[in-house]
């Protein structure tokens, strides 16, 4: 059992990590700052797990399936984190060209739409809901006398509203299907220009516990219009509509600081914000603490 489960994959967090593998951070609730091993952020407890309907809260065999999704998940991330590595080396020899540009890049989407629909904030309606409506979403659902042995030696069959959030919670993070919303999201940012910052010797990108901020039509379209993502530490993307930027633009100090204030600015489900030095991360909680302060007293 894998008990501490990420919403932003370990092998993106390690790439804002120090030398000895440490992250600077910074806590939103309670606004202390403090360095931390990359295992003890953006997780929670058994965050993937299914819990059977009948088994008390403190029961040691409370979770249907098991790191089912944990595991799936693992396995995604692994195939993500070889190509968005080889990205970075891109970046660095200054290569925005050819298969492993391209599959970096692809890497880049499959991560984004992954973090956007795996956040627990906005798979906890999804969740919820699917307990709710368990008979209507598994009426049509007609299966094979195999597979009711399996449920049936499993222990899942006679739980229907356990088996339906366990389906949702698959649907939602790996289906192929073009009509579930995380293909949405990375067709549509497959389909934007794609930009890649780097930031000067000495400062650094800051990332969130929720990497990006979108812009865009708050509608059912899935589109917008631009996005900012830090990759590491060095380096941070844009998705944009029109081409507002070169493909490969090294920004000054001020430039560095302008993006990391923004994504503090203008994402809304974050609670930790990560560096993998304390002096940006300093600054860019000192410009987001006097900007909130500033339009509050507006």
């Amino acid at each position: 059992m894998t008990r501490k489960q990420h919403w932003v994959p370990r092998f993106y967090l390690r790439h804002f990590a120090d030398s000895s593998g440490q992250l600077h951070a910074y806590n939103k609730s309670n606004g202390v700052f403090y360095r931390t091993k990359v295992e003890n952020v953006c997780s929670k407890r058994d965050l993937y797990e299914v819990q059977y309907s009948d088994k008390e809260a403190d029961s040691d065999d409370k979770y249907f399936a098991q790191n089912l999704i944990e595991t799936k998940l693992s396995k995604s991330e692994s195939q993500i984190s070889v190509s968005y590595s080889r990205l970075l080396q891109c970046c660095k020899d200054a290569v925005l060209e050819g298969d492993s540009f391209r599959r970096g890049r692809q890497a880049v989407c499959e991560l984004a739409s992954s973090l956007i629909v795996r956040h627990p904030m906005a798979m906890l309606d999804d969740r919820s809901k699917a307990r709710k409506d368990s008979s209507m979403l598994l009426e049509d659902v007609v299966l094979t006398e195999e597979e009711k042995v399996l449920l049936d030696w499993s222990g899942w069959n006679g739980d229907r509203k356990a088996l339906a959030e366990l389906l949702v919670t698959a649907t939602l993070l790996f289906s192929e299907d073009g009509s579930v919303p995380a293909n949405h999201i990375r067709e549509a940012f497959l389909r934007k220009h794609f930009c890649i910052l780097e930031a000067p010797i000495g400062s650094g990108f800051v990332t969130t516990s929720m990497p990006m901020f979108i812009i865009g039509p708050e509608d059912d379209s899935y589109d917008f219009d631009f996005a900012y993502m830090p990759l590491s530490s060095k380096y941070a993307t844009v998705f944009s509509d029109r081409l507002l930027l070169p493909p490969f633009a090294r920004l000054d100090f001020s430039g560095t600081e302008y993006m990391n204030r923004l994504l503090l600015l203008n994402c809304k489900h974050w609670d930790v914000a990560i560096s993998r030095g304390s002096g940006p991360l300093e600054h860019a909680v000192r410009d987001w603490e006097y900007s909130i302060s500033g339009c509050t007293a507006k």
